[in-house]
């Protein structure tokens, strides 16, 4: 099995030829390394790079792994959104199984907004299964999704999420006790993937992206970041133009790392060194 999927890490083209009892293999493999891993990963490495939403993007996918894979990074961490509004979103998801079964301990898949059936109904997912496969097989994909953890702490210091951080969130170890849902109903967890930073606000601020769903304050950032001894937060959920964009004066970095996206998207990714510098690379 190893040997055909390093053949597909190697050539990403035949990832779209699979069948469905291959990709259904692929599903309970990766869903039995998810299953044993915390909803709060904690990740040491020295040399890391984080990539933001790729949203069936597989063409950007592919240089991103590329570098991964030949540029000798320890660990690889994906903040989510892997699929909906892209044009391979099947494949794109397909791909990144195919690296987390290959490399389960330096690859790290987060779970974004866009993994779940709330978005997915709107924005193209199930619909790619059902015309593919079928609509009972987006099931197989929905509780893989579950499994996927919400956050991990990279060297002791840097917070990586999806969203942003949410309203009764007072520490890391919330974060490790939610539970895993299908459809995400838990008020704190549906924050994590889907709230968004904000300069010149204090608290929290309903987001016009939908009920439930808020900004959030450079203070809520300081007192949380202070109480949970975090350096800086890395997350994604946002479309820039250039790729990324920094709040609170550099203590929060967006990442959005899909090239091929509805606007013209220059996507970037992040690169940690040993020495602890945090670069920002175009994809």
């Amino acid at each position: 099995m190893n040997l055909r999927l390093e053949q597909l890490v190697n050539e990403p083209s035949q990832v779209g030829a699979l069948g469905i009892e291959e990709i259904q293999q692929l599903i309970s493999d990766a869903g039995a390394i998810l299953e044993r891993e915390p909803k709060l990963v904690t990740f040491d490495r020295e040399k890391i790079l984080f990539v933001g939403d790729t949203h069936g993007d597989l063409e950007s996918t592919i240089p991103i792994v590329k570098r991964f894979l030949g540029g000798g990074y320890d660990g690889v961490v994906f903040l989510g959104d892997y699929v909906d509004r892209g044009l391979q979103q099947i494949e794109n998801m397909n791909y990144l199984l195919v690296l987390k079964i290959l490399y389960p301990d330096r690859v790290l898949l987060l779970r974004g907004n866009h993994e779940t059936p709330l978005a997915n109904r709107y924005y193209g997912f199930l619909d790619a299964v059902a015309t593919n496969f079928s609509v009972e097989f987006y099931n197989s994909y929905s509780k893989l999704f579950s499994r996927l953890p919400y956050a991990c702490i990279v060297n002791g210091e840097i917070l990586c999420l999806h969203g942003g951080l949410a309203k009764g969130l007072n520490t890391t170890k919330q974060i490790e006790n939610l539970p895993s849902e299908v459809e995400v109903s838990t008020p704190i967890l549906f924050q994590l993937l889907w709230n968004d930073p904000r300069e010149r606000i204090r608290g929290f601020a309903p987001s016009d992206r939908g009920d439930g769903i808020f900004f959030f304050g450079k203070d809520v950032y300081e007192t949380f970041a202070k109480n949970n001894s975090i350096k800086f937060m890395i997350r994604a959920h946002e479309v820039f133009q250039n790729g990324f964009r920094w709040y609170f004066d550099g203590k929060i970095l967006s990442l959005f790392s899909a090239n091929q996206y509805t606007i013209p998207v220059a996507g970037k990714i992040a690169e940690l060194t040993p020495q602890g510098d945090l670069t920002v690379i175009t994809v």
